[in-house]
């Protein structure tokens, strides 16, 4: 581990050791014991030591899969000595992260029980624990992925299983979240999603940075792009962690007094103050180190481009003149190399201040978590409804209200306008080329993007916890409707002509792991047929029909996965049915209609049912609120179920027509493409006249009805008809629905 990387980790625990000195003692009931001064210092302490074991796991992770350039001369995906070295530093620091994760899980037990930590050290007390509180399972399932991280990450020697274990270290940093403050907060769902996206992108800022300070050393020609790819990642991480950031901070503060008014207003200054600070640092390190190294790399390229002309022409020149050209080319690449540690130096001591920023700024943010925020909206004692709802039960519903009263959902609003922007961009990115893509696809792709809004953030958003028919509305919408034009509007292809290649020593990129997750088995089994159906029409009654549907609905979190879900099981279906994107099989397109027709109508028997029962679902959720208007709970859920059977009509119908339309192209392009393949051949149809070759050869056989013409004689054996050259029914251009290949 590099020295300044200790030096990082010091100046952390020497903040949060600051902030556990300054701050208010550990808080002591009256007739409860205390669990002591050492669970006070040594639950934060264990928290922040985890906290910086899972920063660098996941930035070597990082460093191997995508900063560091694969091995030459070997596989594509096979990783370098250095790469293969990051592995095992990333295993030694899961290591950590789960000795550290269970002395948390120890100290947290003996901070809610208020005993000290030696009395809870049995098992029937953790047991307990990791069994019947959220935060007890949630510091288990860390503490299992650290160890699965500290098994495997030692013998990774591929990108794409550095990758994997990238995604398991990403999701072990996310279980806490779920039972920190933010989901104590009134948006909850907001809270922990921007949370979840802070934690994951200070996270990568910091790891990536961890990781480039310990492969300073490599050549230039592996640490300059390596460097190249961190500015971005760094940019994108800084901006996320910049704007989560604002937006946890205002929905736990509720003001701006709070900043210098409250303890935990002041530590939200001092943890803005670190990271504004690391955005400068960064940017220096970027004009005076990136760019320099840049000039540098682009000196050693142009000085061995000019090595190898010299020495391809004077192949048959005499010893004494290679022996100078061998001095020139070695003074040349000295004092590139000069150049070289002087820039490397430079890094060397900017990065290092900025991760000890960085560092500091984790310790800051450990203490905040462990403070008191100075509004408490999760429990609002004289109004039950938004102790549930998350606002106060809105006014009664009108159709003026469902269009108007809006109540933004930031991650779908977010999500949406990241979605729009990137398409955008693609879309510049493709004019500026000087190649075409269709305006309807792009006009499709934004209307789906305003259904999504429309139903998650109008009135619907609001009133869809409240009645079952606006639920079923929402339902409606994300599954059958907003999904048509998502699909139409092709993004993947978008993605896949807009991204350019991985440069050189690069090998992979953006666009190559897009390729590679078309071509895995996930993408395989998600968009298999018959998985799709039934992810399509069991979601459905296991929802509706169980008591799923009071557990998610008594949860913020579980509002926003049912609509998560929704519009990712109707993605996968229509992506199947009408799709252009590439996917790893199709169905032709009879098989696509047959799927149409057999599936969508689930929706009308599920609608039947609801309406015919007269058992109210979902009564663990809808009878604990109170709902002064509108038609009771039952009367409603009938609306809703009338809704689901006639819903899905013109969607399915329009369908239909788009797919109908789509077999007709696919037919013209055939022929367009067989006419052509004539024009070719000298106006030679070989497959009309192996067709007929094929009819002479069957009349020819006893019993075909005709004597073989002259000169012709019967082949004995099975006649088979020549195989047709064209292409498949389910067979389109690479940019209609094949997959490119990797």
């Amino acid at each position: 581990m590099p020295p300044i990387a200790v030096a990082a980790g010091l100046a952390g625990l020497g903040v949060l050791a600051l902030v556990v000195w300054t701050g208010p003692g550990p808080l002591r009931l009256p007739g409860l014991p205390s669990s002591g001064t050492g669970t006070n210092w040594a639950l934060p302490m264990s928290q922040l030591v985890g906290r910086i074991a899972a920063v660098a796991t996941l930035g070597w992770l990082l460093t191997a899969a995508t900063l560091l350039p694969s091995a030459r001369g070997a596989a594509p995906k096979t990783l370098t000595a250095t790469a293969r070295r990051c592995g095992r530093q990333a295993a030694n620091a899961a290591a950590v992260w789960l000795v550290a994760t269970l002395a948390e899980l120890v100290f947290t037990l003996s901070e809610v029980s208020a005993r000290p930590a030696g009395d809870v050290l049995d098992r029937h007390a953790l047991r307990l624990f990791v069994t019947s509180t959220g935060q007890g399972r949630a510091l288990l399932i860390v503490a299992a992925l650290a160890l699965v991280l500290a098994i495997i990450a030692r013998t990774v020697t591929t990108t794409t299983a550095a990758g994997a274990l990238l995604i398991v270290a990403g999701a072990a940093l996310l279980p806490p979240i779920l039972t920190g403050h933010a989901a104590s907060s009134g948006d909850h769902a907001v809270a922990v999603v921007a949370l979840a996206v802070h934690v994951l992108a200070a996270t990568s800022w910091v790891g990536g940075l961890l990781g480039l300070l310990s492969v300073a050393r490599l050549p230039l020609a592996s640490f300059g792009p390596a460097l190249r790819r961190y500015g971005t990642v760094a940019t994108l991480a800084a901006a996320a962690t910049a704007l989560t950031g604002i937006g946890s901070a205002a929905l736990r503060l509720g003001g701006v007094e709070p900043l210098w008014q409250t303890r935990y207003g002041v530590l939200v200054l001092l943890k803005t103050g670190g990271l504004i600070a690391a955005v400068i640092l960064g940017a220096v390190l970027r004009r005076r180190v990136v760019n320099r190294l840049i000039a540098t790399t682009a000196t050693t390229s142009s000085t061995s481009t000019t090595a190898s002309t010299s020495s391809a022409s004077t192949t048959a020149s005499t010893s004494t003149s290679a022996s100078a050209s061998a001095t020139a080319s070695s003074a040349s690449g000295g004092g590139v190399e000069v150049g070289r540690t002087a820039v490397i130096g430079r890094f060397l001591r900017l990065a290092g201040v900025e991760l000890i920023v960085l560092v500091a700024t984790f310790g800051l943010a450990v203490g905040l978590s462990r403070t008191a925020p100075p509004v408490d909206d999760a429990f609002v004692p004289n109004d039950a409804n938004r102790a549930l709802l998350g606002y106060p039960m809105p006014p009664a519903v009108t159709a003026w209200r469902l269009a108007l009263d809006w109540r933004i959902d930031w991650v779908f609003l977010i999500g949406s306008l990241l979605g729009a922007g990137t398409y955008l961009a693609a879309l510049l990115r493709l004019r500026a080329r000087g190649d075409r893509w269709p305006i309807g696809r792009t006009i499709a792709w934004f209307f789906g993007l305003f259904v999504v809004v429309a139903a998650t953030s109008s009135g619907l958003g609001r009133y869809g916890p409240v009645l079952l028919s606006v639920h079923m509305t929402q339902h409606m919408l994300l599954n059958m409707l907003a999904p048509i034009p998502l699909v139409l509007g092709a993004p993947v292809t978008l993605a896949l002509r807009a991204l350019r290649p991985a440069k050189a020593p690069h090998r992979s990129g953006p666009r190559e792991w897009l390729v590679a997750g078309l071509h895995s088995w996930p993408v395989r089994f998600l968009t298999h047929p018959v998985v799709v159906s039934i992810n399509f029409v069991s979601g459905l009654y296991v929802l509706y029909l169980t008591s799923l549907l009071s557990t998610l609905m008594s949860n913020h979190l579980g509002h926003l996965y049912m609509n998560v879900h929704f519009l990712a099981v109707g993605l996968l279906f229509f992506e199947l049915i009408i799709g252009i994107d590439p996917l790893p099989r199709r169905l032709p397109h009879p098989g696509r209609i047959l799927m149409l027709i057999a599936i969508v109508p689930f929706h009308t028997f599920l609608g039947l049912t609801i309406m015919g029962t007269s058992n109210l679902l979902g009564s663990g959720w809808y009878d604990r609120l109170v709902r002064p208007w509108g038609s009771s709970p039952l009367s409603d859920q009938h609306t809703a179920g009338g809704i689901a059977w006639s819903f899905g009509e013109l969607p399915t119908f329009t369908v239909l027509l788009v797919l109908v339309a789509q077999w007709a192209r696919t037919d013209d392009r055939r022929n367009r493409n067989r006419e052509r393949r004539i024009a070719a051949a000298g106006d030679v149809d070989v497959e009309l006249d192996a067709y007929n070759a094929y009819l002479a050869r069957l009349s020819a056989r006893p019993g075909g009805g005709q004597l073989p013409p002259t000169g012709m004689t019967t082949v004995p054996g099975p006649i088979r008809p020549p195989r047709p050259r064209e292409a498949a029914d389910n067979q389109e251009p690479p940019a209609r629905g094949t997959l490119p290949s990797a």
